[in-house]
């Protein structure tokens, strides 16, 4: 057929407005088109009767109110669709272009057959899965020959059409191929664009990948979830968010099934087969993560007051769950989790769920006090819940259920509180709090909870609660009330053992109670129990130690001690020194520093400044920064498209292949196992790991004469610091964005500065013992520089101005060490010793009874001059018995404080 260039125009124009939808024009097209070329009158009517049926749908969907938010609750086995139309407001138009059908070429018959199938399944009518096919029945779908232009989009559409109409006849094994023909003609021919193209295709490429999950072919269902987001990325960004939101809910949830079976049922293909190994899904899955959340809150309002907005607590558990599932994660990876947690507070509203989930999220990034916040909102809500619950049908909810309603089960109201009498606890100090949520979680357990369902959480929360009543013992400031303390620190141990016995912790902290109370026997027993269970565990291995040189079996304790170093992944000269946890690497040095006590005991203070340069040398590994604390994030919802253009390689049928990042959880390790970074910092490689020489303060030396500044080569230099370190730049540089430090890591650099100052006063006091002054003081002023506000630095300042017979300064450095810790003591015992030495009998008295009944309670000093007190003022009985005890004590101390080991 030859058109008159004028023709061709119009036809051109008149293809456009039809590929855009633009209904509006289509009459004055079609009029003009006919004027120009007689023969165009069969594409001129089907043009009009896409019009019609257009808006008549348009219509429909006003009517009933219906939106694409209709898919967000899409399942494989019930997939919304729009209102169907009236055969009658579209039987003119039809009977218009059957009547000319014949009067136009093959290809526009072929055309207009496709328009009339996709018109008669638009209707309600009865019989218009028949007319369908009646229409398709002498049409090749694929063709051929494919078109180009708008004839491809209607290419699209017969083939959707056609499969829509088998889905409905329940033929959809034959409805999957019609679809996935459709994703092939898509992606070979990439530059085909139009409104009504993608339309259709997001129609096909949507329905396959729910049919293939309504199929149980997950594979199949990933491979078109996947080429449904690849095609996604071309479309207008608002475009049909809600399915999008449904399609990558579907997704993640496959994604996360194949990496928690690691088995991919059906064929992976060799070029699909590095997209599904562990650290590829992770990759996705986080990605995809990204995507639905920014889909869903674009269709997403803030609740009214009768509603919830359970999707997106759907999705948050999803997101919770699969983090979980991927692992361990960086410190960006940990923030950003916080981030869309806290997101989905701003599209809830007052959600125990979601409280419960920003609860844990920040417990896990280390921000205690936001931490504490969340904690006591979610329990406050939880009162609440009780409430609504007692509103609802008595049967048992299921998961789904509580997520629509937003109703908390016992279980997880019951799993904050032990959490949270853990972060009290343990991480945070404060023993009352704990102790309250200790008590709470064993209430709810016993009232609500299957005590054989609940036995992981009854045994944690016997464990926290032993360990809030042993701080309280530990903390209280009245003698009588300590006893009962320990003995229910005791009690709720061995409830913990009796409930779950192969569990090492219980057998742990009872083993540490009895030691604190001076039952070495029975602690000696515990721990070994402990270590039968995990012997990997260091604290059990250094509280054995300690137990034994109580015991003054100093040898033994030392070969004990070289074995439990044996047993630990931080035993350095073994591996990369990266393979445990940073908490590991500090149980790790804290049992060298009680080796390196106990070769001064075993073998005199010269041996003891042997070892006292590797320390510092672990200390730099144990407190430098670990690679999962580096890195950018998987999760940053922010970057997650620049991600897709830089470290995604995107090919069809695949999201992801991912580009590793150092620090996240696709560090690359080398042939050896060892990280690239772990690499970067062993001495055994030829790093510039340097130890930082010394810089002495001037604020000690000012309080007295500190000698010559000639440095002593056996003076160990000082170990890198918070704020001075020479690690390659690239670990310890700042990021560019500044964030407030956790808790946990400020608690970290604090624990740093004390076991740096620790390592220092260790030195001090060798050198002090073979009477080396000058380099014990300067070994006492790095501490100092290190932290001031230790007591320990001041106190160790006395004890050297007092071996030097200077019993002024000495009573200076002891009052300092006071004002910093009012409590400390040995302090409080040295003031009272030189208070009895002065004939001020009353002073000492007081000074030594206070120490005695409050922290002092097991030292043996303490106790010794107390004794020698009431023996001046010949009350003779009480000087007996304050005598015996100290020898007690005495006879049970142990090396180094039972504190040390404790994890």
């Amino acid at each position: 057929m030859n058109l008159t260039p004028k023709a061709q125009v119009i036809e051109r124009d008149f293809q456009n407005a039809r590929a855009k939808a633009n209904y509006t024009t289509f009459p004055e097209f079609a009029r003009r088109y006919v004027k120009h070329n007689k023969d165009g009158v069969v594409l001129a009517n089907t043009a009009l009767l896409e019009m019609t049926v257009g808006e008549a749908e348009a219509k429909a969907r006003k009517a009933e109110n219906w939106t694409q938010s209709a898919s967000l609750d899409d399942t494989p086995e019930s997939i919304a669709r729009s209102p169907l139309v009236s055969p009658g407001i579209i039987q003119e138009a039809i009977e218009k272009l059957e009547g000319v059908l014949t009067r136009g070429t093959e290809e526009h018959q072929e055309y207009a057959a496709i328009v009339l199938a996709r018109s008669a399944l638009a209707t309600d009518a009865p019989d218009r899965l028949q007319r369908v096919a009646h229409y398709l029945q002498n049409i090749q779908l694929p063709p051929a020959r494919i078109p180009m232009g708008y004839n491809f989009a209607l290419v699209v559409c017969g083939l959707t059409v056609k499969g829509m109409t088998l889905e409905e006849e329940g033929r959809i094994t034959e409805a999957i191929v019609s679809y996935d023909n459709v994703s092939l003609l898509v992606q070979s021919n990439p530059n085909e664009r139009s409104d009504e193209l993608v339309s259709w295709t997001e129609h096909a490429l949507y329905r396959a990948g729910m049919l293939k999950l309504r199929q149980g072919d997950q594979l199949a269902a990933i491979r078109s979830f996947r080429a449904y987001h690849n095609q996604a990325q071309l479309w207008p960004g608002q475009f049909r968010l809600a399915r999008r939101a449904t399609v990558y809910r579907h997704l993640a949830a496959a994604l996360s099934s194949s990496l928690k079976t690691h088995d991919i049922q059906g064929n992976v293909t060799t070029d699909e087969q590095s997209q599904f190994v562990p650290a590829a899904l992770s990759l996705e899955i986080a990605q995809i993560h990204a995507y639905w959340e920014d889909s869903l809150y674009a269709v997403t309002a803030f609740p009214k007051a009768d509603e919830k907005n359970w999707r997106v607590l759907g999705m948050v558990e999803q997101i919770v769950e699969d983090r979980k599932l991927i692992g361990p994660s960086n410190d960006a990876d940990k923030r950003v989790l916080v981030e869309t947690i806290y997101r989905a507070s701003q599209k809830t509203f007052q959600s125990p769920r979601i409280l419960r989930f920003l609860f844990f999220a920040l417990v896990e990034m280390g921000q205690y006090d936001e931490a504490v916040l969340a904690l006591k909102s979610y329990l406050d809500l939880a009162e609440i819940n009780l409430k609504v619950k007692s509103t609802v049908a008595e049967e048992v909810l299921t998961n789904e259920q509580r997520i629509r309603l937003d109703i908390e089960s016992e279980y997880d109201i019951t799993s904050v509180m032990v959490e949270g009498s853990r972060l009290y606890g343990k991480e945070l100090g404060q023993a009352t709090e704990a102790l309250a949520c200790a008590e709470k979680a064993l209430s709810n357990i016993q009232q609500y909870l299957d005590q054989e369902e609940a036995k992981e959480l009854s045994f944690y929360a016997n464990t926290y609660r032993g360990i809030a009543y042993g701080l309280q013992a530990a903390q209280a400031q009245e003698p009588e009330a300590r006893p009962s303390l320990y003995t229910k620190a005791i009690e709720s141990f061995e409830k913990a053992i009796e409930i779950a016995p192969g569990a090492y912790e219980a057998h742990y902290y009872l083993a540490v109670q009895q030691a604190e109370m001076r039952d070495v026997p029975k602690a000696i027993v515990s721990v070994k129990q402990s270590l039968g269970v995990n012997s990997a565990h260091i604290p059990s291995w250094h509280l054995l130690v300690l137990l034994l040189s109580a015991q003054k079996d100093y040898e033994r304790a030392l070969s004990i001690c070289t074995v439990g170093l044996k047993e630990s992944d931080w035993d350095l000269p073994q591996t990369d020194g990266f393979s445990a946890s940073q908490s590991d690497g500090e149980d790790y040095l804290a049992l060298r520093i009680t080796e390196a006590a106990l070769i001064e005991q075993v073998n005199g203070a010269e041996a003891a400044l042997e070892p006292q340069e590797a320390l510092f040398v672990l200390y730099t590994k144990v407190f430098a920064p670990e690679p999962s604390s580096l890195g950018e994030s998987l999760y940053d919802i922010q970057n997650i498209r620049r991600r897709d253009q830089s470290d995604i390689e995107i090919n069809t049928g695949s999201t992801v292949v991912g580009r590793p990042r150092a620090g996240s959880i696709l560090s690359v390790r080398s042939k050896s196992g060892a990280s690239d970074i772990g690499q970067g910092l062993s001495p055994s490689n030829g790093s510039n790991l340097d130890i930082p020489k010394a810089n002495y303060a001037s604020s000690i030396t000012s309080i007295g004469s500190s000698g010559s500044k000639k440095r002593s080569k056996l003076i160990p230099a000082a170990a890198a610091s918070s704020g001075s370190s020479t690690l390659p730049k690239s670990l310890l540089s700042a990021p560019a964005a500044v964030q407030r430090p956790t808790t946990k890591s400020v608690q970290r650099t604090s624990r740093a500065n004390k076991v740096l100052a620790t390592l220092w006063l260790l030195s001090a006091s060798a050198f002090r013992r073979l009477d080396r002054m000058e380099e014990s003081i300067r070994a006492i002023e790095e501490a100092e520089h290190i932290d001031a506000s230790n007591p320990d630095v001041w106190y160790n300042l006395g004890l050297l101005y007092a071996a030097q017979g200077d019993q002024e300064t000495a009573s200076v450095s002891f009052s300092k060490a006071l004002a910093l810790a009012p409590y400390h003591p040995a302090c409080l015992t040295r003031v009272g010793q030189s208070y009895l030495e002065a004939g001020s009998l009353e002073m000492a008295e007081s000074v030594l009874d206070t120490t005695t009944k409050s922290q002092g309670w097991n030292s043996a000093e303490a106790w010794f001059y107390l004794g020698k007190v009431f023996e001046a003022s010949d009350r003779l009985v009480r000087a007996k018995e304050c005598l015996w005890y100290a020898l007690e004590l005495e006879q049970s101390r142990p090396i180094r404080d039972f504190s040390v080991a404790l994890q």
